[in-house]
Order: structure tokens, then C-alpha cells, then sequence
């Protein structure tokens, strides 16, 4: 038991390599179309107008770069939970008019899935440490209880 205790200390860092490893996945996926929206935002939009989705141009934009920046911000653990907040709202919608309402296999919905219960754990939780939000300092007062 001393060594599950001893691990306790650690949890508040956690949630950064989380925060790496999903938010490398979503700048994988989202950095093409918001860095060449010449090239990624017009395929992205007819994707979505096939979909239904009202104003498809901009909402392709607009899903396009809140996921970059929320990446971005993910990995920095800046301003975390707004947004996570608002990858949240992105990732619902993906699961549920991008996949689910087109009957996608769960192979394929997956992925957006994924981003979508790292945002809730992001929003309920916060960044952890090491990130610009709850500060690099590892003294037990910037922890909490141990």
C-alpha cells in the first residue's frame, strides 16, 4: 500500500501526458486544414454540406481552428478549460452528426470519441502540472494535499 500512496504525489502530472498525447493526435489531424485552408477547408466544408450542417464553409473553418488552437493550448496547459470547453462542443457534434448519425463504424468514430472524453476529463479536471494554468512550482501549496 506504501507504494500506491508513494504514487499518489505524482497524480497532479498525470493529466500532462495526457494532454501530450491527445494533443499531438488532434494537431495531427487538424493542423493541415488550419495551416492550408486553401487546400483543407473547402474538402472539410463539402464533407460537412453532405452531412446537413448549416453554413458548412464556416463551420468547417471554425472546427478546423478551434481544434488547432485548442490543441495547441491543450499541450501548453493554457487556458485549459475554456478550451476544453469548446473542443467539447466540437467533438459532440463530430460523434454525433459526423459518425453516429451516418451509422460510421466505431472503428472510424473512435479517434473523435476519444477527443471528445479527453476534453470532458480536461474540463472536470484541469491541466495538472506542468502547465500555464496551474503553475510549474512543485512545492506542496501549489499541489495541494499530498
Amino acid at each position: 500500500m506504501d507504494g500506491i500512496k508513494t504514487l499518489d504525489r505524482f497524480r497532479p502530472y498525470a493529466p500532462f501526458l495526457l494532454r501530450l498525447a491527445f494533443g499531438y493526435q488532434l494537431l495531427d489531424a487538424a493542423g493541415h486544414t488550419a495551416l492550408h485552408p486553401a487546400e483543407g477547408i473547402p474538402g472539410y466544408a463539402d464533407w460537412l454540406k453532405s452531412l446537413g450542417f448549416p453554413f458548412p464553409v464556416l463551420s468547417a473553418t471554425l472546427s478546423a481552428y478551434t481544434e488547432f488552437v485548442g490543441a495547441l493550448l491543450m499541450i501548453a496547459g493554457l487556458w485549459t478549460r475554456p478550451a476544453a470547453f469548446l473542443l467539447m462542443i466540437n467533438f459532440l457534434f463530430a460523434v454525433l452528426m459526423g459518425h453516429l448519425a451516418i451509422q460510421d463504424t466505431y472503428k472510424n468514430t473512435f479517434p473523435a470519441l476519444n477527443l471528445f472524453a479527453m476534453s470532458v476529463f480536461l474540463l472536470l479536471n484541469g491541466p495538472g502540472k506542468p502547465s500555464f494554468d496551474e503553475g510549474f512550482r512543485t512545492d506542496k501549496r501549489a499541489d495541494g494535499p499530498v
